[in-house]
């Protein structure tokens, strides 16, 4: 499985037969065409280069040939002459574009374009045209600010200041440059609020607390409460929980005081708080009462643990919660009679295949015949499917790959139901290799899913997939039914040579290191989380920092982790270290996402006898599902890739002898 290292054969032959086939009727338009679109790459090649006559030129030797991607010849010929001072001609092109080609991906360029151009040409035209924009794309801070800057100039300095307060006050792009404009110490205090929240949406709490706490001065009544909660709710959000716990307390807001006390180690506090909440009154408060129980099991006080799980077990909000907690206690504690009841029960009424493996696992540990529920368990292909494997020491059956007969119309002959012109420029763009608009073509398909039919979707994803557009061929699989088919694009071998070098390194399975991959940014290389890990193994800068000299990478700026070499190496090295510590592929995982020091106290705290059972006992709910999505992944590309059981041995031969007490 994976994609070719060098060529890409079916691109090559896909687009030499629509140059044969498509537009050309002789062996002389033949190679009219073929050198048509070598004027269109050339053209881009020189605007990007900033040579704008160079571009102009090519571009308009392209454009004397009907073909496909009139529209990016247009756009960019028309950037061509606004670098080149020729705004008149640019104008006209983008007229043009918008006339002849209302729906390409290219309109909303083409319109920002146009306006930019006619904030030279006719200022007025300028600003009619953005007010219209905007009123089709409101968020569009960009353009907005563009407006509000046409409008200084235009001497309206009152409908200037409004646009640039709109603009600071969504704290969303431009919107720094905005505040600078209308100084935000003379916002009100209802604007600082407004700006504080939106803050605290994009997650800088720090910044939005500043704020609220400049707004508290002036404030009374019940904005000042409002206040008080956003600013108990940013210290929660920034880990300060002794501070949003009495702040929570002062106002009354109990659920989350309450959290706030859990959060800070306040035990006995939050035992209290706990009970005088109605578990019956709303979710919130049966949650806290959830989450008591799982205090005292952690402790070792299973007898009170279960009476706080049975109080629920009629919850309308928690039932099936408080019945797997009540099963888990018993297994935990060594019933595994009473247990196996317990999960039994649940499969019986819920059907989760998590029930299905622990009745299973239950039965065994009862001396009971479990054969025929493992049986059922390995034909989900998940991550019960991937232990029950193990259990068995059975290999998975391999994926073979399906042939793929490609569909596209490139005659436009009737009988395939449509003439897949959006496929065809793909395959075009995708030849010429100009990244830019191989993401702007593709991404257009994927929004417009809902218009083709799934074997469109799927030659347009083997297109991205050998061009090595991964995160997007991923994205179009994710809208297509699962079949083998598609099997390669949601787990693609992404990053070969890469991912091969990082894995003969460090001596670990290239397979692990893709999996980590895939569940950690879908393969977005300029990924960046709100916590601030960066690329696509979302590395923390700290660690790469600590890291990166091992693997001889230089580390000048953080933006240096968006590089897909840097980024792999420096993570996979990390992820070994990991995996060398704990002798353990998912423990190593469970580090990865919450730190080394949480799972070192999990398991100095946990009486786990197997691997399975520390994983699902994993107290952070985004950490256990991250650990067992990982390995579902690592699982799926082992039936893709010759599947052997030491593939599965790999993940799951773990020793907890010496990492957790032994079970009472």
């Amino acid at each position: 499985m994976g994609t070719p290292a060098t060529k890409r054969p079916f691109l090559s032959f896909l687009l030499l037969l629509f140059l044969f086939l498509f537009l050309l009727s002789s062996a002389g338009q033949t190679w009219a065409l073929a050198g048509a679109y070598g004027h269109l790459k050339g053209g881009k090649t020189a605007l990007d280069g900033k040579d704008f006559d160079g571009a102009i030129r090519q571009l308009s030797l392209f454009l004397e040939t009907p073909a496909l991607l009139e529209d990016y010849a247009l756009l960019w010929r028309a950037k061509g002459y606004a670098g080149a001072g020729q705004p008149e001609k640019a104008l006209k092109d983008i007229l043009h574009l918008k006339e002849s080609y209302p729906n390409s991906p290219l309109y909303k360029d083409a319109l920002l374009m146009e306006i930019t151009t006619q904030r030279q040409l006719n200022p007025e035209q300028a600003l009619a045209l953005s007010e219209l924009y905007l009123k089709k794309h409101p968020d569009d801070n960009r353009i907005r600010f563009s407006y509000a800057n046409m409008l200084t100039e235009d001497g309206r300095e009152g409908e200037a200041l409004a646009q640039f307060k709109r603009i600071c006050l969504s704290a969303g792009a431009a919107s720094e440059q905005s505040c600078d404009k209308i100084n935000v110490g003379r916002l009100d205090v209802n604007e600082l609020v407004t700006r504080a929240k939106n803050l605290m949406k994009k997650h800088h709490y720090s910044d939005a607390e500043a704020l609220l706490r400049r707004a508290l001065d002036r404030s009374t009544g019940a904005l000042r409460t409002q206040i008080l909660q956003d600013i108990a709710i940013s210290l929660f959000r920034q880990k300060s929980y002794n501070e949003s716990a009495e702040l929570f307390h002062k106002l009354g807001n109990a659920y989350y005081e309450t959290r706030s006390l859990y959060r800070s180690g306040q035990f006995d506090k939050f035992n209290a708080k706990v009970d005088t909440l109605d578990a019956n009154k709303d979710e919130k408060s049966a949650e806290l009462v959830l989450i008591k129980g799982l205090y005292y099991r952690r402790l070792g006080k299973t007898a009170r643990a279960l009476k706080i799980f049975a109080s629920l077990k009629e919850n309308r909000f928690l039932k099936e919660e408080a019945l797997w907690h009540i099963a888990w206690a018993h297994y935990l504690t060594g019933d595994y009679e009473e247990a196996h009841e317990g999960f039994k029960s649940l499969h019986s009424n819920y059907g989760d295949q998590r029930y299905l493996y622990w009745m299973a696992r239950t039965l065994e540990l009862n001396k009971g015949d479990a054969t025929s529920l493992y049986e059922r368990l390995t034909k989900e292909g998940d991550y019960y499917s991937l232990l029950t494997y193990y259990k068995l020491g059975r290999q998975p059956a391999l994926i073979e790959p399906v042939e793929i007969k490609h569909t596209i119309s490139l005659n436009g002959n009737p009988g395939s139901g449509k003439d897949h012109e959006e496929l065809r420029r793909l395959a075009v763009l995708l030849e010429l290799n100009i990244e830019d608009a191989i993401k702007t073509e593709s991404l257009h398909i994927i929004r417009n899913a809902d218009k083709y039919n799934n074997e469109v979707m799927l030659e347009a994803g083997m297109m991205l997939n050998e061009a090595h557009m991964y995160r997007h061929s991923v994205l179009l699989a994710g809208k297509l039914p699962y079949s083998r088919k598609v099997h390669r694009l949601l787990y693609p071998y992404a990053y070969r040579d890469i991912v091969d070098e990082a894995s003969h390194r460090n001596s670990i399975n290239p397979l692990l290191i893709l999996s980590l991959t895939r569940e950690e940014s879908r393969f977005q290389d300029d990924a960046f989380s709100p916590a601030g890990a960066i690329g696509l193994m979302q590395l923390m800068p700290s660690t790469a920092a600590k890291y990166s000299g091992k693997v001889g990478e230089r580390i000048s700026d953080k933006r240096d982790l968006f590089n897909v070499r840097k980024n792999i190496l420096i993570g996979s090295y990390y992820l070994t270290q990991l995996v060398g510590e704990s002798g353990c592929v998912p423990m190593a995982l469970a580090s990865y996402n919450a730190g080394e020091s949480a799972v070192e106290k999990w398991l100095r705290d946990g009486k786990y006898a197997a691997i399975d059972e520390f994983i699902e006992d994993i107290p952070y709910d985004e950490t256990r599902n991250y650990v067992k999505r990982v390995l579902k992944t690592y699982f799926q590309y082992t039936r893709a890739s010759n599947p052997d059981n030491a593939a599965v041995s790999f993940v799951l031969n773990c020793s907890l002898a010496q990492k957790s007490t032994a079970k009472e």
